[in-house]
């Protein structure tokens, strides 16, 4: 059986990979938004834009911004949970829904990760692309941002549950200490 000093050591390495996640998000964004600054400059400057500059902001860019950061963003409480509504229950009774609400979601996820690794596979064996400017550019290895990104957040909600099943408080969030790791070593 797990306790809670080796739960948090796991946690911190999967905290590093999504704060990997994050950084692939900002650098995408950088990226996008050089971009987007070029075709303007371009097609104001020289009267010609950048071919298929939209379908490629479109289809590379905005999912690297969205997708690997989404692990993130969910652990740091800034998506609405019911907290108001159980902070109003005994200890108990809000353990018992918090335990229920991810018991849930990671239902709900594994379900949402299945479905969308298989249209990823389907995109991989069908070589799924898109066209911009005359060329085909290659759409398929996106899709498996979006499996990935639900598989991380199904790995967050299993610790939360662990959590919730080792100690006495439940909560909606993991949180660990990082000034007391960084005071430690």
């Amino acid at each position: 059986m797990m306790d809670m000093n080796g739960l948090k050591k796991a946690y911190k390495w999967f905290d590093y990979m999504k704060i990997a996640g994050v950084w692939i998000s900002g650098i995408s964004l950088l990226g996008m938004m050089f971009f987007i600054v070029v075709d303007v400059l371009l097609r104001n400057v020289y009267s010609n834009s950048i071919n298929g500059g939209f379908e490629i902001v479109q289809n590379y860019f905005m999912p690297l911004v969205v997708f690997p950061a989404l692990a993130y963003i969910y652990a740091s409480g800034v998506l609405p949970r019911m907290d108001l509504l159980i902070e109003k229950f005994k200890r108990s009774i809000r353990k018992c829904l918090i335990i229920g609400m991810l018991v849930i979601e990671i239902f709900i996820l594994v379900i949402m990760a299945k479905y969308t690794l298989d249209y990823a596979m389907n995109g991989l064996a069908r070589q799924m692309s898109f066209p911009a400017a005359g060329t085909l550019y290659p759409l398929y290895p996106l899709f498996f941002l979006i499996p990935i990104s639900f598989l991380l957040i199904i790995i967050e909600n299993m610790f939360l549950l662990i959590k919730n099943a080792l100690v006495k408080e439940p909560t909606l969030l993991f949180k660990y200490d990082k000034n007391a790791d960084h005071q430690k070593g």
